[in-house]
């Protein structure tokens, strides 16, 4: 059983999706809330709309019920396809006739069951919540005069939704069997949502038990409670270490200790934070694989990718196999092992349009497209302006026209004056066309339409609209 954060935002954060959640059981793909941003979230996960088999609305809010008019409309219309749309009763009618009938009445639709496969379930009834999962709905406390529920699924697993703090109510979901609780949190202002304050308040029984929703940070602190973290895939068979996967593997944690040394104090963008997310992105990515994979390997690879760079290494291609080599066998690692290893971080590199190699093993693309990932979106932009300045070169000069399709001899010499926004269409600008996995696609193609638009900001304030730049720009516009 899998549950993946669509969003943990309140729908007023930027760069927070709405806090929704996608359930997965036995082939089948339930949400929990379909708010504004739900397709959007979806779409960054690589998870097309009709995989969703059924829908379950905890109460009627923008953020948790507005993009049930789209789905409506696209099943009808687009994909044919009937979505079970799970309704508490007490919300049944109002959710048409308050909420959804004005924008989907047509001569052809009048009701909530020409678009969707109805089930309102009574207060205490058992549902199918999502591939043979049994669960039922509680209410809880959010808006007083306004239905609001969570649910108890799985035997083992609470979901609140929106509520203020209800230590009542906690208490009695860890009576009735639940060892997960994701609970709402509101980091201030908590009038209608309960506070991270008064979450700090229950007993640590409970508090043990707790993953934070709705909360709004980018990036949630450690420890107890935990935060759930938006578009990381949890594991709950294996709660609390639902997110840390690889990381109970003792060579991946020694490994880990060794690669943060080495490159604590890297000033390129190549440093132990690059690392540590193409570690984690490989690792999620691993976790969703359609086919087996090897997540140590994955995990050490993606470790290992960047322990002696060759740009940094006077253009050695094997300084990165070699250092990887001498590691893993002082650890005793397999010769096998290694030597797959070896063949990823010689192989993930890019090393212009011209030179492309495609990874030999679903290992290999796993980790180059979660350390592509990492060169394109904000952190691509700030990284290729590090590596930029590291190399001598200007940030932009609209009298230096762009080099696209370089071959690995080209791309490599550094001799030729460049800049760090020629780099984008040497590089990053091709990322997305490169990617191997539909999960790694999708973010590829957020983090593409960023870049884009961040250069037309650049350009706008450089004076360089009618620039080359911007002409050859218009060829990457997705």
């Amino acid at each position: 059983m899998y549950l993946t954060m669509l969003g943990t935002g309140n729908g007023f954060i930027p760069g927070q999706m709405d806090s929704n959640a996608l359930l997965e059981e036995n082939g089948c793909k339930t949400l929990i809330d379909c708010g504004t941003t739900a397709w959007q979230s979806l779409e960054v996960l690589g998870v097309p709309r009709e995989d969703i088999d059924a829908i379950f609305v905890t109460h009627i809010h923008f953020d948790h019920a507005g993009g049930l008019e789209s789905i409506a409309l696209y099943s009808k219309y687009v994909s044919h396809k009937k979505v079970k749309l799970i309704v508490p009763s007490p919300i049944r009618r109002i959710l048409w006739d308050s909420y959804l009938s004005g924008g989907l009445t047509n001569p052809d639709c009048s009701c909530l069951e020409d678009y969707f496969d109805v089930v309102s379930p009574v207060k205490g009834e058992i549902f199918d919540l999502c591939g043979g999962i049994e669960a039922r709905w509680f209410p809880t406390r959010h808006i007083d005069g306004k239905f609001s529920c969570g649910l108890l699924f799985g035997g083992r697993v609470a979901y609140t939704s929106d509520m203020v703090q209800d230590l009542p109510l906690v208490t009695t979901l860890v009576e009735q069997g639940a060892e997960i609780i994701f609970h709402d949190c509101q980091m201030r202002d908590a009038s209608v949502h309960c506070s991270y304050e008064a979450v700090l308040t229950y007993p640590q029984k409970i508090l043990d038990r707790l993953c934070l929703i709705h909360h709004g940070q980018l990036v949630p602190p450690g420890g107890v409670p935990r935060f759930a973290v938006q578009h990381r895939r949890m594991d709950l068979s294996k709660w609390p270490f639902c997110e840390t996967g690889a990381e109970e593997d003792p060579l991946v944690q020694k490994t880990i200790a060794h690669i943060q040394r080495l490159q604590s104090d890297e000033p390129t963008g190549h440093d132990w934070l690059h690392t540590q997310r193409v570690y984690r992105e490989a690792t999620l990515l691993a976790e969703m694989s359609p086919i087996p994979v090897d997540r140590q390997t994955v995990a050490l690879a993606a470790l290992l990718h960047d322990i002696a760079d060759w740009k940094f290494n006077g253009g050695d291609e094997e300084a990165g196999p070699r250092a990887a080599a001498h590691w893993l066998e002082g650890c005793g690692a397999p010769a096998e092992q290694i030597a797959h290893i070896q063949e990823i971080i010689r192989d993930l590199s890019f090393k212009g349009m011209g030179s492309r190699k495609k990874m030999a093993t679903p290992e290999g693309e796993i980790v180059q497209d979660a350390d592509r990932l990492d060169a394109v979106g904000a952190i691509g932009i700030a990284r290729a302006f590090a590596t930029g300045a590291s190399l001598g070169n200007l940030i932009v000069d609209p009298t230096i026209p762009p080099r696209e399709n370089l071959d690995s001899k080209s791309y490599k010499d550094h001799s030729v004056r460049s800049t760090s926004v020629n780099h984008f269409y040497e590089k990053l600008l091709h990322i997305y066309e490169l990617m191997n996995t539909s999960q790694a696609r999708a973010q590829a193609l957020q983090r593409h339409r960023f870049m884009v638009a961040y250069l037309q900001e650049l350009y706008g304030e450089c004076g360089m609209e009618t620039s080359v730049h911007q002409k050859l720009l218009e060829q990457y516009m997705l």
